[in-house]
């Protein structure tokens, strides 16, 4: 059990770096995400805003997704739980606004830099964008 141990840790610490080096990059990343409900492995598309810790001390993400396997539907911003992401793959598409301030982005809830009510304490790492 240890070994195990040793092993999800390094691949949440793996997996935690590229979340915040996408978040830093501005860049859009495929996802391969565990339903924790349905125990299904789905490739969503996503653009990461924000890493931090839920209330129930899990470390999340708050991303948008534009598409990709989901029951709740696509262009919505969503939370993710870090651990349940198995696997990431960075893509070429940078982001230089916010979604919400994109053509097209009409009906989209605002980003609200640096503040998410879903994290404990707020965002540890967050996209800003210059004003």
């Amino acid at each position: 059990m240890k070994l195990y141990n040793i092993y999800e840790s390094l691949i949440l610490e793996n997996t935690t770096q590229a979340l915040i080096d996408a978040i830093n990059g501005k860049y859009a990343v495929n996802i391969w995400y565990r339903d924790a409900k349905t125990n299904t492995l789905e490739q969503r598309y996503v653009f990461i805003y924000a890493l931090g810790t839920s209330k129930a001390g899990n470390d999340i993400v708050r991303a948008f997704q534009a598409f990709g396997g989901s029951k709740s539907g696509n262009s919505k911003w969503k939370t993710f739980l870090v651990n349940n992401i198995t696997k990431i793959q960075p893509t070429d598409f940078k982001f230089y606004k916010s979604v919400d301030q994109v053509k097209g982005g009409d009906g989209i809830p605002q980003y609200k830099q640096g503040s998410d009510g879903s994290m404990l304490g707020g965002p540890k790492n967050y996209v800003t964008f210059d004003k």
